[in-house]
């Protein structure tokens, strides 16, 4: 299935269409995961909240989506990436509803941790589904474009929770999340299933659907499916056991490694940027601009990989992007610096490691066959969340033990490093294994 429709390129009104729609569902999953971040004055000042008790509240949501990554990705390889997306959207409007509603800051965390679970499982089944229409050559470029929306939805959130403080309070902050959630339901719905699942699931109708997607592609139709290589009703954990399997063990660990020290580092930013300039005798609406340049200047940055991926692999592109983040903080850690120096090299630092990040996402698709694709993309996504909670505590701990800003950007340049060569290792053994 891959190889044939890899190899027919024009692009049709249809990929468009449901690239868009794919990529404004991945905004609405950013606001979902990063509204609270803006809210959380808000939620402290309403229940007179300590720092350690917003803390967990704001990481609540990211133990969620490494759960339901996890979890949910075997599923997807079951039942079907679209069918596994829907649950993720009722589970992520659920957790907005509950958040909504919460009357304690125990029943919020309850409600983050149900919406990460959701935003998992759409992350994971949508990034694959994605990967599998575009096809070979406009894999990164498509990707590219679906990740956009995750920094665009973080961005334009700070400005929608402003506007929705002021028509009530921080609580209809979660409600927006939840209708939105809720009305993306139908547009999932009117996708078609991933050709590659529907090839493998042994479904009676899956010739007439691939068939269906396949015009919609402009692509001719096939008079049979091909031998299915696995039986599909294999439990979840023989599905993650394929993935240690002789010939994919070294991808699946490389993969691992260099999404969980890229997450570290990105979290790191997201979350500590402001309060460093702050350290370093800046102000605090100084500090808030460097966090908003991190997203936005990213932006361009995920459009670029996106753009040099469509020629070159995506996994050496990325290994530049790492090579060259993990400069961006070895300069910033080097001595003071004035504020405009600060701050273009903190715009870069936001265009390395969002386009680092798209770079992953647009490599770990070809690194699995359709059966375990899912469950190889969920895993990796899920071990990289742990790395988004780890990257923020440890930075908070170095600093509590006496450690400069400077240090700490240098620090953080250590895993940056790793993940840089852990993906040059992976375009050699896609070179090796000739993916």
């Amino acid at each position: 299935m891959n190889r044939d429709t890899q190899t027919h390129p024009p692009v049709t009104r249809f990929q468009i269409t449901a690239l868009l729609a794919l990529a404004c569902l991945n905004m609405q999953d950013g606001f979902d995961i990063l509204a609270i971040s803006f809210a959380a004055s808000a939620i402290t000042e309403d229940w007179g909240l300590s720092s350690s008790a917003l803390g967990i509240a704001l990481s609540a949501s990211l133990f969620g989506m490494m759960i339901g990554a996890m979890a949910l990705s075997p599923l997807a390889d079951r039942i079907g990436r679209k069918y596994v997306a829907i649950i993720g959207l009722i589970l992520s409007g659920t957790g907005m509803i509950i958040a909504a509603i919460a009357p304690s800051i125990d029943v919020l965390l309850i409600g983050r941790a149900i919406t990460g679970i959701g935003v998992g499982g759409i992350l994971v089944s949508l990034n694959t589904l994605v990967a599998e229409f575009a096809g070979e050559r406009y894999r990164g470029a498509a990707v590219a474009i679906f990740q956009l929306g995750f920094p665009m939805g973080a961005f334009l959130s700070g400005f929608a929770v402003a506007w929705l403080i002021d028509l009530g309070d921080w609580r209809y902050v979660f409600a927006f999340g939840a209708l939105t959630s809720f009305i993306f339901i139908p547009v999932v719905m009117a996708l078609p299933e991933s050709m590659d699942f529907l090839a493998q699931s042994g479904r009676p109708d899956a010739l007439a659907k691939i068939n269906k997607t396949r015009s919609r592609l402009k692509l001719p139709p096939l008079e049979s499916l091909p031998a299915k290589s696995v039986n599909p009703s294999r439990s979840a954990l023989q599905q993650v056991r394929q993935l240690f399997a002789r010939q994919y063990v070294v991808r699946t660990l490389l993969i691992w490694t260099a999404f969980f020290m890229l997450l570290s580092t990105l979290y790191f930013a997201l979350s500590w940027t402001p309060r460093i300039l702050v350290e370093l005798g800046f102000s605090e609406d100084s500090g808030n601009q460097a966090g908003r340049l991190i997203n936005l200047v990213g932006m361009p940055g995920i459009a670029l990989i996106g753009l040099t991926s469509t020629f070159v692999r995506p996994s050496l592109v990325t290994t530049f992007y790492l090579a060259t983040l993990t400069v961006l903080l070895i300069i910033l850690g080097a001595n003071n610096h004035s504020l405009t120096a600060i701050m273009l090299l903190i715009s870069a630092v936001g265009f390395s490691v969002h386009g680092s990040m798209i770079g992953l996402y647009a490599t770990a698709p070809a690194l699995y066959p359709a059966h375990i694709r899912a469950t190889g993309m969920g895993w990796a996504i899920g071990l990289s969340r742990l790395g988004a909670v780890v990257g923020p505590a440890l930075a908070g701990f170095l600093l509590d033990a006496g450690w400069s800003a400077q240090q700490l950007f240098q620090a953080f340049a250590m895993p940056a490093l790793m993940a840089s060569i852990g993906v040059f290792c992976l375009w050699r053994e896609e070179r090796r294994a000739q993916i």
